[in-house]
């Protein structure tokens, strides 16, 4: 039996949800049930057979990466780039360019969970009245320093999900994030 996250209700139901997530950064959101990981059910709702997606760290299975008809491709040439949140950041992805900023890739991190971690992060920008608080479990430190550098030219840069089993937490180029001592 095909899981629910490839027909259209989960899709449609879970591309609102993702609308709320990047509205309101730092929000937890859990998608539609599934027996899917959250990951795979954004990978469902946003690409579709024109998309690139780069899975440097093997996540996918074969029958996910059939049913999402990719086009796979190196990390540093991908639309969407699927990684595990444990590992560093040993790649490049897309910026995109001032006269299209869009092309920026986005990174769907797949994570222990989106909170209880060890290292507490404070959260500014666009969709935060003041301030968010968010401790991702299972995210090396590296992504934050790294996602710093990738965004620092404005509006170049890329846009981040964090997935757990649990749920998603958006994290757009705009989202300042400041390690809390």
């Amino acid at each position: 039996m095909i899981d629910v996250i490839w027909q259209p209700e989960f899709q449609q139901a879970a591309f609102r949800c993702l609308v709320e997530a990047y509205s309101r950064p730092g929000q937890i959101n859990v998608l539609p049930a599934s027996d899917s990981h959250s990951a795979i059910g954004v990978l469902a709702t946003l690409i579709d057979g024109e998309s690139s997606l780069a899975d440097p760290h093997q996540l996918l299975d074969n029958g996910d990466c059939l049913r999402l008809q990719i086009k796979p491709v190196a990390p540093e040439r991908a639309a969407f780039i699927l990684c595990q949140g444990t590992r560093m950041v040993d790649f490049e992805p897309l910026l995109g360019t001032l006269a299209s900023p869009e092309q920026g890739a986005t990174l769907v991190l797949v994570l222990d969970a989106l909170n209880g971690g060890d290292r507490s992060y404070q959260l500014t920008g666009p969709g935060i009245e003041t301030t968010v608080q968010i401790a991702p479990q299972g995210l090396d430190k590296s992504w934050f320093k790294q996602r710093a550098n990738w965004n620092c030219a404005f509006p170049l840069g890329v846009d981040m999900l964090l997935t757990s089993e649990a749920g998603i937490l958006a994290l757009p180029r705009t989202t300042l994030i400041k390690e809390i001592d």
